[in-house]
């Protein structure tokens, strides 16, 4: 048998499946954006982590969900931490978000192939407030 979905309907299933990957175990959709620190403990400039319900928790969950970073980031690291070279490649992608969790990634890409990635970009800026230039897939 054979169904005809619309795209935006499409984009509303991918939408609401985002939020529910993302959620945190007692389903709550909210996302805290969080300054991403040194080993000092000093905010890095424009790097932030995100998390959910559960980072806050008693259950020793303390991922993060992803990042964000801006041009500046790459530039602090600019040429302790990273060269020149990478610098420049870094910086146009720039801001990037790099999501974390390669479970959620690799039902996102199974399910939905390439689909969901323009609907992720709409979903952080309505949860976050922020906008992205490239996204990466961590791969561990």
């Amino acid at each position: 048998m054979k169904y005809l979905i619309t795209e935006s309907k499409l984009n509303s299933v991918i939408y609401e499946f985002i939020g529910q990957s993302f959620a945190s175990k007692d389903g709550n959709t909210e996302i805290y954006k969080l300054p991403t620190l040194d080993e000092e403990g000093e905010e890095i400039i424009e790097a932030y982590d995100f998390v959910n319900d559960d980072y806050y928790s008693d259950s020793g969950v303390d991922d993060y969900l992803f990042a964000w970073t801006g041009e500046e980031y790459y530039e602090s690291l600019t040429p302790n931490y990273i060269t020149n070279h990478e610098y420049e490649r870094l910086a146009s992608q720039a801001p990037l978000v790099d999501i974390y969790d390669k479970d959620i990634l690799n039902k996102l890409n199974g399910y939905f192939g390439d689909a969901w990635k323009p609907v992720f970009k709409e979903w952080f800026r309505h949860k976050t407030g922020m906008d992205y230039k490239t996204l990466h897939e961590i791969s561990y």
